[in-house]
């Protein structure tokens, strides 16, 4: 299974808020099943750019560098960019996250924003929803 990680998803985890154990069980799917976890390249810079008062530089790129033996960065891309634009979504920067899901050939998108992606075509779960739908055994 291929899983996109919304950029909240890899926040909650980093900073240990709102759905972290969530994102943690999601995290720890990557070695305990098969299923593959994929964000943007964008979602890397969106989590500096927003964590930047509370993570100093150096213990973001460790966090990032420790993160990267459980998820698969992919570009985000013109062909995505170009996609985006033609949909003209109310909230561009998930647009572009969805779009290189597609392009990832993700087989769901988690996020803690549902109503975001009114527009995907494919599967868009909550954290919890997605363990309790995919992954019972792995339920916090």
């Amino acid at each position: 299974m291929n899983v996109f990680l919304d950029t909240n998803i890899l926040i909650d985890f980093l900073s240990k808020r709102n759905d972290y154990q969530h994102a943690l069980h999601i995290l720890k799917l990557s070695v305990l099943t098969n299923a593959k976890l994929f964000v943007s390249d964008l979602t890397i810079a969106n989590c500096r750019y927003i964590l930047r008062k509370d993570f100093s530089l150096d213990k973001f790129y460790d966090s990032i560098v420790r993160l990267r033996k459980f998820i698969h960065i992919l570009p985000i891309g013109p062909q995505a960019v170009d996609r985006a634009l033609m949909l003209k979504a109310n909230d561009f920067e998930d647009a572009l996250q969805y779009f290189s899901a597609l392009q990832a050939g993700a087989d769901c998108i988690v996020t803690r924003n549902v109503k975001d992606f009114p527009f995907a075509e494919i599967e868009v779960l909550a954290p919890a929803d997605f363990l309790t739908k995919y992954f019972p055994q792995h339920t916090a």
